[in-house]
């Protein structure tokens, strides 16, 4: 199975998973908003479940942005390491990338399980909160996979414009 076989599916669930969650987090804060204003009543927990999809949504953004590689870049070393290393730098770009992201993914499952171990609930709502952890950690293992896979989204874009 060659990786655009799994990534782009992969990438596909990101783009389906960000959008809903997108869409949920504003039609919720858009009817809390219209509720306080015209009844003056707000809907229960809404902050507390905006904020858990706020996670959520950055987990499936990441895998997004792995196949588009269009991820933040400080480049203040950039152009000097790009002169000095032309042909290493390509390759230490996407070590660094890989690394990064592993180390997101790790520290995002150990505090999954530490969460759902310790069985630890929101303040408001009080549900598990370890739960929605683990679904930002297995968004950040597939960002990851789609990294790992070299697979680039880049030709599915070409029409889209700015």
């Amino acid at each position: 199975m060659t990786a655009q076989a799994w990534a782009q599916p992969i990438y596909r669930l990101g783009q389906t998973v960000g959008v809903a969650t997108a869409v949920t987090m504003v039609l919720m804060t858009v009817a809390d908003v219209g509720l306080r204003y015209f009844l003056n009543k707000s809907i229960f927990g809404s902050a507390e479940i905006t904020n858990a999809l706020l996670g959520v949504l950055v987990g499936a953004g990441l895998i997004v942005v792995a196949g588009l590689r269009n991820h933040i870049c400080v480049d203040l070393f950039d152009h000097a390491l790009r002169r000095r290393l032309p042909k290493a730098y390509p390759g230490w770009l996407r070590i660094t990338e890989l690394l990064g992201t592993l180390a997101l993914a790790v520290l995002m499952v150990r505090h999954a399980m530490h969460t759902i171990e310790f069985g630890e609930l929101t303040a408001v709502l009080e549900f598990p909160i370890g739960w929605i952890y683990a679904i930002v950690a297995a968004l950040l293992v597939a960002a990851l996979a789609v990294l790992a896979s070299g697979w680039r989204a880049h030709a599915e874009h070409e029409s889209d414009t700015i």
